[in-house]
């Protein structure tokens, strides 16, 4: 890097925020081949071959005009120094896909107050953690819609046996939020004793979207896909 003074710091310890980086590249409109261009290296191969000793300073410099940033913001800690850090500090995106891995399909609302969000921080990360997992070497993908947000399995990985064999061990499908799962066993309970169903409104939509509701009647009763 001998055209252009290096970022200041010390970036013998740093590396690309691959993350950040692909963030910005969707923000920008800039696809795979774009930034390939951009630093000569294939963006598949970004996880070993791209650092800051490979890229040249002026390289550097240009992806970070064409992303619209500081060629600071492109760097992070690397591995090993972040071992060295606080515990605990973690990207929003990082901790979002963590929580997702814990709970499974849950209502964005219920989330963010779990996680102790605001809503905009929320849409921020999954924002970030989708375009991470928009990559060949990722077996998940993010759904984020204004009544669920949850992680998928990328179409095609399984054959439909070895799935029909998973839910043949036990387990389901999809799982309940916390919210839902509570709401939908107070209306179990109140219809079985033959009780006034007492859901919150703001409840009703959302569980109809999720098919835990029938589809008609005047008052709400559970689906019978449910039963």
């Amino acid at each position: 890097m001998t055209d252009q003074p290096p970022p200041p710091g010390d970036t013998s310890a740093a590396a690309f925020d691959l993350m950040f980086l692909r963030t910005r590249a969707a923000q920008c409109r800039l696809t795979d081949e774009d930034l390939t261009a951009l630093t000569g290296i294939p963006t598949a191969d970004w996880g070993t071959h791209l650092t800051p000793h490979t890229l040249p300073a002026a390289t550097l410099l240009a992806l970070a005009r064409a992303l619209d940033t500081s060629p600071e913001s492109l760097l992070r800690a690397s591995e090993h120094a972040s071992r060295r850090s606080v515990p605990g500090v973690a990207t929003h995106a990082t901790v979002l896909h963590a929580a997702l891995l814990e709970v499974g399909r849950i209502h964005p609302d219920d989330l963010a107050c779990a996680l102790q969000w605001p809503p905009h921080h929320l849409k921020r990360a999954a924002t970030a953690l989708a375009a991470h997992l928009d990559q060949p070497s990722s077996p998940h993908r993010l759904i984020h819609t204004d009544t669920t947000i949850h992680l998928t399995c990328v179409p095609g990985l399984l054959t439909g046996t070895q799935r029909q064999n998973l839910y043949n061990t036990g387990h389901t499908a999809a799982s309940l939020a916390p919210g839902e799962a509570a709401a939908l066993t107070r209306l179990l309970h109140r219809t079985t004793c033959g009780l006034t169903p007492d859901l919150p409104a703001d409840q009703i939509p959302r569980l109809a979207n999720r098919r835990l509701l029938a589809p008609a009647g005047k008052q709400p009763a559970p689906h019978p896909d449910v039963l």
